[in-house]
């Protein structure tokens, strides 16, 4: 399907190139697609920037939603949060080039207000995760948003460091390391 191979080629394009370097042609051309099939799909290189990153938030929050309907405990929540975080990022490093190194250059204003809305959305969304596991009396007194905030940046910053520095640790030790951290700040211990 054109816009599939549109998307894939312009992650390459804009992680190679950056966003203000990228040229709708050279997505055209990596695509193998006609010019015209690229802007019936996206109007713009905003436009189709903005659907990238919009697209790969998007299927972290379906992911970790899905998980989430399943009767699961608090700590397995936070293990699955914590590896489709990872996965987000690991997984597509083009994805990842362009969310650690792009959306705070120059970007079109209107987008980023988009980009910034979905993201305070996802922070939410976990979030209200931990408030429930707050109500279940597993998780400390603690401000739910902030602690959402916090894991999210955490991880996202821990991603960045992983790309660039992948013989230092494994993707596994990754997991294991903040799960330790995140919930020996978060859950409730015996005995408080």
């Amino acid at each position: 399907m054109s816009k599939e191979k549109i998307i894939h080629a312009s992650v390459e394009v804009f992680s190679e190139n950056g966003y203000h370097r990228a040229s709708m042609d050279e997505i055209a051309l990596r695509a193998n697609v006609a010019k015209g099939t690229l802007y019936y799909h996206f109007p713009s290189k905003a436009q189709l920037f903005k659907t990238l990153v919009m697209e790969g938030f998007q299927d972290i929050i379906d992911r970790v939603r899905t998980d989430l309907t399943a009767n699961l405990t608090l700590e397995e929540h936070i293990k699955r949060i914590i590896r489709h975080n990872l996965d987000l990022f690991l997984e597509s490093s083009g994805l990842a080039h362009i969310v650690f190194n792009e959306l705070s250059n120059g970007i079109d204003q209107e987008v980023l207000e988009e980009l910034k809305k979905l993201r305070i959305d996802y922070i939410h969304f976990l979030a209200e995760v931990l408030e429930e596991g707050k109500q279940e009396g597993v998780l400390r007194d603690v401000n739910c948003n902030l602690a959402a905030a916090g894991i999210v940046g955490m991880l996202e910053g821990a991603s960045n460091y992983f790309i660039n520095n992948r013989n230092e640790l494994s993707r596994d030790h990754m997991e294991r390391f903040f799960y330790t951290i995140i919930t020996s700040g978060l859950l409730v211990t015996t005995g408080e």
